[in-house]
């Protein structure tokens, strides 16, 4: 199946509650509100997410970088299985990152075979067709501005899981 991030939205109850849990119930509890609460995932685009808006992969996250906060969050609440926050008053500057990025620009900037050459993950990018693989990235940025509008619209917190 590999590695899929999915965004959360949670109020401030159930961060609360997520942060005080250890690691193996935080990961339980998380695949069990994910069924009720409202989700986003953008399946295997996470690191390629990363890597055409930062220039690294999401495994070396940018500090104080909002374009690698979409992506990977801000508060580290499990660092073995990658979960993260966002909190609700940390959405502005994110949302605005994300708004302002010109997609006839990043498209004109990917290269697959750099996101090989950085081993970016899946290992897809050469495999695949350019457009196709353009195509999914844009479609999960998309669906990620319109998620964290939501979340913000409707005072709620964000926790990212890539696992």
């Amino acid at each position: 199946m590999g590695i899929q991030a999915c965004y959360m939205a949670i109020d401030e109850d159930g961060l609360n509650h997520l942060i005080d849990l250890d690691e193996v119930d935080l990961v339980d509890e998380l695949e069990e509100l994910e069924e009720h609460n409202d989700t986003l995932d953008i399946w295997k685009m996470w690191d390629g997410l990363h890597f055409i808006l930062t220039g690294s992969s999401a495994s070396e996250p940018l500090e104080d970088d909002p374009l690698s906060d979409a992506i990977v969050g801000i508060h580290i609440l499990d660092e073995e299985n990658f979960i993260a926050a966002i909190g609700n008053n940390e959405l502005p500057p994110v949302i605005a990152a994300l708004k302002q990025l010109d997609l006839a620009d990043l498209k004109s900037r990917f290269d697959p075979q750099q996101f090989n050459d950085a081993e970016i993950y899946p290992n897809i990018w050469t495999s695949e067709s350019k457009e196709s693989l353009y195509a999914e990235l844009e479609q999960a940025l998309t669906e990620l501005v319109n998620f964290y509008q939501r979340c913000l619209d409707n005072n709620m917190h964000v926790v990212v899981s890539i696992y």
